[in-house]
């Protein structure tokens, strides 16, 4: 039954129709950042143990030998070129033994955007040509900030604006004992080793994360013909508790976009809202919850035949059954005849917010058939009613996908479109008894069943929501939940 839904999909909107983008506002705060920041540890260290450290040069004087080098050289009390001087202040061979971050913590800086201070406690060995194995000790600091902003396509995208790294403190032993002027010069040649590298790989860093954010983009098929991504609508706006991102839910069929217009204003989601304990927080728009009932009504993926011999409606499908609740119908058939049943979704759900509830306006009407087993005309109209039904939605998170279900909210409301057998004098509310129970035992559960499927939210590789919550306020629905990263 799942695959209904998937299935009804492929066949929506042969021309595009005309509908407005839905809107999701997403929150990450502070604590998000937090454990983000944790998770990525291991990653920055193995980055920066990877780093590559070339063999200084010695054949530019600035590289080889800064001042000292060249007040000799130019004197030529070395000798010619730099081979001595180089010798002495060069390092060779560098190698990164061990890399620790004591600290690493991401502060939100309002109109910059995330900031980023690592401390960052390397060992080091290399060759000198003098005094040979040389063994050291640094400890570093970077300091980045990183912009948040978006692609053309509509991705997220970070990048360093600025990033300074500061060596602070840095021991260096030899093998054969200390040299203060060599060590002097050496700490030069590291600061400048490790500083523009230390910046390098943050950016690369910050390259293999702009590539998930692709991936979390990219549409997600409900069906061969049909899918859905997540884009952004504007840049994000950092202030001193949380990033807040506003997303465009978008579906495309047949390579169509589909797009719903209206006059609603743009969402957004109180300052206030959502549970600031949490890491992240989303607000759906009722715009979001629109598109999905229209989807499947436009489709007929929410109309449904029901034989006379469905069993969850044993001792219903009859006409002796209906003319329990409208004589003219047992006049008309006194014997008992099976009727079949078949309910179409016409008109365009509405959905609305009230009292802390989604609610979904439907408005089916339901045709039934009295099935006339010996005549040539098998199918035999009976009647046509129209249905105004109330439904309340369920809204909740599992394997990162937004799953809704639907129950009867009040009674129905019965009208009648057209009746074949005779003048009736009763009153279409006589059968609203009988239309809640082939509601509440069919057609319900059928609908619920094809949203079962659940829409697939906007998520990162090996994210996981953990303890999502779901609250319907005033004019949104609210989720509020962590992440675990594996």
């Amino acid at each position: 039954m799942k695959l209904i839904f998937l299935a009804m999909l492929l066949f929506l909107w042969v021309s595009p129709m005309s509908m407005t983008s839905t809107d999701i506002v997403i929150r990450i705060n502070q604590n998000g950042f937090d454990y983000g920041a944790q998770t990525q540890r291991e990653h920055l260290q193995h980055v920066l143990s990877n780093m590559s450290i070339p063999d200084p040069k010695t054949n530019k004087e600035k590289e080889s030998c800064g001042v000292i080098g060249r007040i000799i050289n130019k004197g030529n009390i070395l000798g010619a070129g730099h081979t001595l001087v180089g010798k002495m202040v060069n390092l060779n061979e560098v190698k990164i033994h061990h890399v620790k971050l004591p600290k690493l913590a991401v502060k939100l800086v309002p109109g910059v955007g995330p900031h980023v201070c690592m401390d960052i406690d390397f060992k080091i060995s290399g060759k000198h040509a003098i005094f040979g194995e040389t063994e050291i000790k640094v400890r570093a600091t970077v300091l980045t900030d990183i912009k948040v902003s978006k692609t053309p396509k509509g991705h997220v995208t970070l990048a360093v604006t600025d990033c300074k790294p500061i060596i602070r403190d840095m021991d260096i032993k030899f093998g054969l004992g200390l040299v203060n002027t060599v060590i002097w010069a050496l700490q030069g040649q590291i600061r400048e080793m490790l500083g523009n590298r230390l910046c390098q790989s943050v950016s690369s860093v910050l390259e293999e994360v702009n590539e998930d954010f692709d991936v979390s983009t990219e549409k997600n098929p409900f069906g061969d013909k049909v899918s859905l991504k997540y884009t952004l609508q504007k840049t994000p706006v950092v202030t001193g508790l949380y990033m807040e991102m506003l997303l465009n839910a978008e579906y495309t069929v047949n390579n169509q976009v589909v797009k719903l217009h209206n006059d609603t204003q743009e969402f957004t989601m109180p300052p206030g809202a959502g549970n600031k304990d949490t890491m992240v927080n989303l607000a759906f728009s009722k715009d979001y919850f629109s598109l999905l009932f229209i989807i499947g009504q436009e489709s007929g993926a929410f109309n449904l035949e029901i034989p006379s011999t469905q069993e969850c409606l044993a001792n219903q499908m009859s006409t002796s059954a209906l003319g329990a609740h409208i004589p003219e119908i047992s006049s008309r058939y006194p014997q008992p005849l099976p009727v079949d049943m078949k309910i179409v979704l016409s008109q365009t759900p509405v959905v609305t917010f009230q009292n802390n509830q989604l609610i979904v306006q439907f408005a089916p009407y339901v045709e039934m058939f009295v099935v006339l087993p010996y005549s040539p005309d098998r199918y035999q109209h009976l009647l046509t009613i129209n249905v105004g039904a109330s439904l309340v939605a369920a809204l909740h998170v599992e394997e990162e996908k937004l799953k809704i279900s639907v129950s009867l909210q009040g009674d129905l409301k019965l009208e009648f479109a057209s009746i074949s057998f005779g003048k009736c004098k009763s009153k279409p509310s006589l059968l609203s008894e009988y239309m809640r129970t082939v509601f509440e035992k069919a057609y319900l559960p059928y609908i619920n069943e094809i949203l079962s499927v659940g829409v697939p939210l906007s998520t990162m590789p090996n994210i996981h929501y953990i303890n999502p919550v779901i609250a319907i306020e005033k004019n949104f629905a609210a989720m509020s939940f962590d992440v675990r990263y594996e």
